[in-house]
């Protein structure tokens, strides 16, 4: 990411100061996550553990006690079988803790399969005692099973996460109490939070590039302008009037507005080359001789030298580089064509022909804008961009620095 290269220009201090406050912003929501967790498996698990406990009921209703051998041992005294399935119950299920016979409780009623009570937290289940068809029950006595809860929770894999007490903070299933042990999050948290502290910290680098990008690109720009104008007072001004006009014409062929300030910041600079030219070239009243022509004609390649040592500047080379192209390959530095020619560079080009026609030179004085508009209707321009010029003509008369209307329109 471009924001590494600007980390020189801010504090070690400041980095560390916003990584610490993102990992700490990120930490924040771990109670919350912690709660959600607990609240979860308060919730979900007291079902999952109800249902179990219903299942081993009906197991143990169905498989020992509607069943014929039962209800006739029963009937009979025969205690040893009796113990003998008993016995069978807690040795192939965990989660009895006791299984006895016992005298039927007078809050047990008859004819139902079975039924749960929980006494000073403990689990217990009451089975009546049916042969196969439930056609005949045993009225004095009952079956009492004990429920070992801890061992049903390791057989749900939920040890780890409930403990019950009966001095436990949180309800769970048949009016148990219980504590519960949220996930461990921490090591997630920490790492999760200090990857957004890091992504923060690139993103703050971000920011700083975009900052540093506009201050190059407008309050360097406007220096960089200032210090041009003040040596060369005529370049600056036509430089300022070329975007002008530019901008007006990027609008008019319906260019986006972030392209349109793209645009006239690199017509600014599209003449940037011609700084440290002499001014006695730059404002020589006779013809360019030879050498001096070559002078002039390298501008466009010292503008690009130069924007490529400003990182931020380096999208208007092409501005600078290229706005002496022509349609027909007569321009210069590289004699382009037509299509070879970005956009952009064509329509700084008429907005430079534009205004160096309407504008006072040493050697000749401003054509009007109907004179200029003709003259350039037959140069290897872009005539598409000169017609959107005319368009807006009226709108130039007031924009351009140094115009009146009145000389604007004056035809020789």
């Amino acid at each position: 990411m471009r924001g590494f290269d600007e980390l020189r220009y801010i504090r070690p201090t400041l980095v560390i100061f916003i990584l610490l406050v993102t990992i700490l912003l990120m930490m924040l929501p771990y109670h919350v996550f912690q709660n959600e967790a607990i609240s979860y498996t308060q919730e979900i698990y007291s079902g999952i553990f109800e249902t179990s406990v219903e299942n081993l009921a009906t197991t143990l209703s169905k498989g020992y006690f509607q069943w014929h051998g039962m209800y006739y041992a029963v009937v009979s005294g025969d205690d040893a079988f009796i113990e003998e399935m008993l016995q069978e119950v807690r040795q192939e299920f965990p989660a009895v803790k006791s299984a006895r016979l016992i005298d039927r409780p007078p809050e047990i009623p008859v004819m139902n399969t079975h039924k749960l009570s929980t006494v000073n937290q403990e689990l217990y289940l009451y089975f009546n005692i049916f042969d196969n068809n439930m056609e005949k029950e045993i009225p004095g006595k009952v079956a009492l099973v004990s429920i070992d809860k801890d061992a049903l929770l390791s057989e749900m894999h939920l040890a780890e996460r409930i403990t019950f007490s009966p001095d436990g903070s949180k309800g769970f299933a048949y009016g148990l109490r219980t504590e519960i042990r949220g996930y461990d999050l921490m090591k997630w948290m920490v790492v999760h939070s200090l990857i957004a502290g890091i992504i923060g910290v690139l993103l703050m680098m971000e920011v700083l590039t975009l900052g540093l990008s506009g201050y190059y690109e407008m309050h360097g720009l406007q220096e960089i302008m200032y210090l041009w104008e003040t040596g060369d007072p005529y370049t600056g001004f036509h430089s300022k009037n070329v975007a002008i006009i530019a901008g007006l014409v990027g609008k008019r062929l319906g260019l986006s507005r972030k392209k349109v300030r793209e645009l006239v910041n690199g017509a600014t600079l599209h003449d940037i080359g011609k700084v440290g030219i002499s001014s006695r070239i730059l404002r020589k009243h006779g013809p360019l001789d030879e050498i001096e022509m070559e002078v002039i004609r390298n501008h466009p390649t010292h503008g690009k030298d130069i924007l490529e040592h400003f990182k931020y500047l380096k999208k208007f080379i092409p501005y600078a580089y290229m706005h002496h192209e022509r349609e027909d390959g007569s321009g210069y530095p590289n004699g382009l064509k037509t299509d070879k020619i970005p956009l952009e560079a064509k329509i700084i080009a008429v907005a430079d022909v534009f205004e160096a026609l309407t504008a006072d030179r040493p050697y000749r004085e401003a054509y009007s804008f109907a004179q200029a508009v003709v003259m350039m209707t037959e140069m290897p321009l872009d005539q598409g961009i000169v017609s959107a010029l005319i368009e807006i003509l009226p709108d130039l008369e007031n924009a351009l620095c140094g115009r009146t209307p009145e000389k604007c329109w004056e035809r020789s």
